[in-house]
């Protein structure tokens, strides 16, 4: 590993006040008063931003940084297992020593000028910490594309608007309060009564409001009255959220005319604890307060989502009205505040597998208080509400034809079917498609390469990177250049079927003991921050174990489920609909697709499921039956799995899968 290069950084601007209470909370003075080592509260500074921060003794740099909303990259929660979170300390004997971890990924060399680990690294005295550009995580998220398209509208939730009421009796009626006094006028215009469950609908029903002509009523038909506004409110919104282990999506649609109106997405905060959903129930289970903070860090990003959404179409958050959420089993009950300790020990059962519907004030979403929010059914501990909005959203179990959908992303689901019929399972892919474990891998932001191509000639690599114009040189790759890089190596011979790099080839790097190590994809002149950009024999094992995971996945569920053949592929996932699934197919990931077979890709059916169960009341109640139906295979119990698996970790020969068992 070489230096790490301090750069000027592209990251979220941190506002005047937080620096100022750094300033303020901090020891200024860079030597150690009495008070200070009776608190043991150092001043720490973390250039280039030039934020002050207090740092407790004993505190690692990456909690401190978080403290701070300084965003450093931990794909493994703060284990010192991914060697993401490098930094440069000064002095260097301001803190603890460098422990096993540290020096498995940095040289005695970099130690010695002050490289540490951040999740490491304890203060133990007033310093100063300089970050690069790579170690640092954005919230910048690409991927989950904006939903188009009109579709059914029937929601559960409508305004009506009615003429302010007079508190007055009316004649001959005998009425007992106000409520029923409201109740009683609405059925006479709407042909319904209104029903007040909610209590901040009453007490938004008890303000003054003779001012007013109208007053508008958000009526929910399961619920009833959710809220009351003085005035005329027409606009009626609502926000399907997809809730994404690496991203969070956000779709605001308008109820009344069946659209997305417009969408946001952001890098989920939750990563700082984890890149997988095993590593974020480690945390919940860890400490002593993991499951509110994991809870809160998400809540406070859908927050920030729908105000972003609600501002760019000049609404209010107040104009919401319903909301319905999917993600995965661990995601859905870490939002919904629910422990997901038996998620991460067998039998890995969920709370519940039925749909949720909660108050938006319980949540936490800044809404009126009393919105719905519906939360997705699930199948199993590790096939979520996301599952089923692909499902919904693709109608396998309508279809004649065989469908097999591939959700690929940090974990990967498939289901498998017709209508006779679905299965369906969960793949440990792992997060090396995200760009994880994966030495120079970063998520599908500005930056990343994410089309590789190798000349079977030259063995020289050519590469495309997103957000190219503005940002001048890649800085790393994510998971479809990955997959590119590993088709394209295997298709020029640069890697042979057991995962070894040839030796002795252009581009090839290898050890003291002449073993190929890594293939270079960019030089360091050509990448932003100095440092070539490869692939490692450690990556190539990471893909083996991804790939292999996925393919026996598939494998298996077929033949649990006696299909042996399917009509329909469908690829969908923030990363499944953004790779080249021809590459996937090359390197064995995918099955070989005969010329019969059709292929579909969408870039986020989860999110339109979401979507269509917003804007359709009645498909959350047809969801709810097909969750009941679907049945789920454990595959890691399947008595095959072991010696499948063993095999499938080989590249096929030829490019052919055929060859690799399919």
């Amino acid at each position: 590993m070489q230096d790490v290069p301090l750069l000027v950084t592209r990251r979220r601007t941190i506002s005047l006040s937080l620096i100022r209470v750094a300033e303020q909370e901090g020891s200024l003075n860079n030597k150690q008063s009495p008070d200070a080592k009776q608190t043991k509260n150092y001043r720490v500074t973390f250039q280039p931003m030039g934020i002050c921060c207090k740092g407790s003794h004993g505190h690692s740099l990456l909690k401190i940084a978080s403290d701070y909303n300084i965003l450093i990259r931990s794909d493994c929660g703060g284990q010192g297992r991914c060697g993401k979170c490098v930094v440069t300390v000064n002095p260097p004997d301001h803190f603890s020593p460098p422990t096993e971890n540290e020096t498995n990924f940095l040289t005695p060399e970099q130690i010695g000028s002050g490289h540490r680990l951040a999740c490491q690294a304890k203060v133990l005295g007033c310093a100063t910490v300089s970050l690069s550009e790579a170690v640092l995580d954005n919230t910048e998220a690409l991927g989950k594309a904006g939903i188009q398209g009109v579709f059914s509208s029937n929601p559960m939730v409508k305004r009506l608007i009615m003429p302010v009421v007079s508190s007055s009796k009316p004649g001959g009626k005998n009425v007992r309060d106000f409520m029923e006094l409201v109740s009683d006028k609405a059925e006479k215009i709407f042909g319904k009564p209104l029903i007040f469950k909610e209590p901040e609908a009453v007490r938004m029903l008890s303000r003054p409001i003779s001012k007013e002509r109208q007053v508008t009523f958000v009526d929910h038909s399961n619920k009833g009255v959710t809220a009351v506004f003085p005035g005329r409110r027409d606009r009626s919104l609502g926000a399907a959220i997809d809730l994404g282990t690496t991203t969070l999506a956000v779709y605001l649609c308008d109820l009344l005319c069946g659209i997305v109106i417009c969408s946001d997405a952001s890098a989920n905060p939750q990563r700082r604890f984890g890149e997988d959903v095993i590593s974020r129930i480690t945390y919940a289970n860890d400490k002593k307060d993991g499951l509110n903070l994991l809870r809160k860090v998400v809540i406070d990003e859908c927050n920030e989502l729908l105000k972003r959404c609600v501002k760019q179409v000049e609404a209010e958050l107040e104009d919401i009205d319903e909301i319905t959420v999917v993600g995965n089993t661990t995601m859905q009950q870490i939002f919904m505040g629910i422990h997901p300790h038996g998620l991460g020990f067998s039998p890995y059962l969920p709370v519940s597998c039925d749909p949720q519907d909660l108050r938006a004030g319980d949540v936490g979403l800044e809404l009126s208080p009393g919105t719905n929010v519906h939360v997705f059914p699930v199948i199993s501990g590790f096939v979520g509400g996301d599952t089923m909005g692909v499902i919904l959203s693709e109608r396998p179990h309508e279809k004649e034809e065989i469908s097999l959908i591939v959700d690929i992303g940090t974990n990967g689901e498939v289901v498998l079917g017709n209508r006779d019929g679905l299965w369906t399972s969960s793949c440990a892919t792992g997060p090396a498609l995200e760009g994880a474990h994966i030495e120079c891998g970063m998520r599908a932001a500005s930056g990343a390469i994410h089309k590789v191509s190798i000349d079977r000639k030259t063995y020289r690599a050519s590469y495309q990177f997103l957000g190219n114009e503005q940002v001048g040189l890649p800085r790393g790759i994510c998971g479809s250049g990955i997959i590119d890089a590993i088709a394209g190596m295997l298709q020029s011979g640069l890697i042979l079927p057991s995962g070894r790099i040839k030796e002795g080839l252009p581009g090839v790097v290898v050890d003291e003991k002449g073993i190929g190590r890594k293939f270079i994809l960019a030089p360091p002149q050509e990448t932003a921050n100095g440092m070539e950009i490869g692939i490692t024999l450690s990556d190539v094992r990471q893909i083996q174990l991804a790939k292999a995971a996925l393919s026996v996945g598939i494998k298996l569920l077929m033949r649990r489920a006696g299909v042996s053949h399917f009509d329909r592929l469908v690829l969908t996932g923030a990363f499944g609909a953004r790779f080249d699934w021809k590459n996937a197919v090359a390197i064995g990931m995918l099955p070989q697709i005969s010329n019969h077979t059709k292929v579909k890709v969408v870039s986020n059916a989860a999110g339109r499921g979401a979507v269509m169960a917003l804007l359709d009341g009645a498909l959350r109640r047809n969801i709810h039956e097909v969750s009941k139906r679907v049945r789920f295979i454990e595959l890691a119990e399947d008595p095959d799995f072991v010696s499948e698996f063993t095999v499938a970790t080989l590249f096929p020969t030829g490019g052919g899968a055929e060859k690799n068992g399919f």
